[in-house]
């Protein structure tokens, strides 16, 4: 499989609220997300204003990475596309003139925890997220000087 990279602008936005809509789906210990459409228009008006990358495969969009100055806040990949390099390279992408980035991620995602501690950021806390009452936790990556 070849995968294209690019940056990303508000007109992607449906593409990557279905990538979230098919995780939640996949995540049983996550309340049920926003329709399509709200999930959609939220993401819109964040990639107005934040840095995003986009995987491609044959002009459809398979992953993306949301990056806030140093908070990554959002990177998820279809599940056809993981375990073939695609988030790595949204990651390294995020990473790329940052000296540090942080991202959380919620203890019961285990899949993006592991991701995230073999691709070199660590634990730094955990917090109760009183919404969900999910337990999230902190990440972060330093580059090695």
């Amino acid at each position: 499989m070849t995968y294209s990279f690019r940056t990303g602008d508000p007109s992607d936005a449906l593409a990557c609220a279905k990538i979230i809509r098919d995780w939640g789906d996949e995540s049983p210990w996550l309340d049920p997300l926003d329709d399509l459409q709200t999930l959609a228009a939220f993401w819109r008006g964040v990639f107005e204003k934040d840095l995003v990358w986009v995987a491609e495969e044959n002009g459809v969009i398979v992953g993306f990475c949301v990056r806030e100055d140093e908070f990554i806040c959002g990177l998820y990949v279809d599940r056809e596309a993981r375990c073939c390099g695609v988030g790595r390279r949204l990651l390294d992408l995020a990473k790329f003139d940052r000296d540090w980035i942080i991202v959380w991620a919620y203890e019961a995602n285990m899949r993006a925890r592991k991701f995230y501690r073999r691709e070199g950021l660590v634990e730094i806390c955990r917090e109760l997220e009183k919404d969900t009452n999910l337990m999230n936790v902190e990440h972060r990556w330093t580059r090695s000087k």
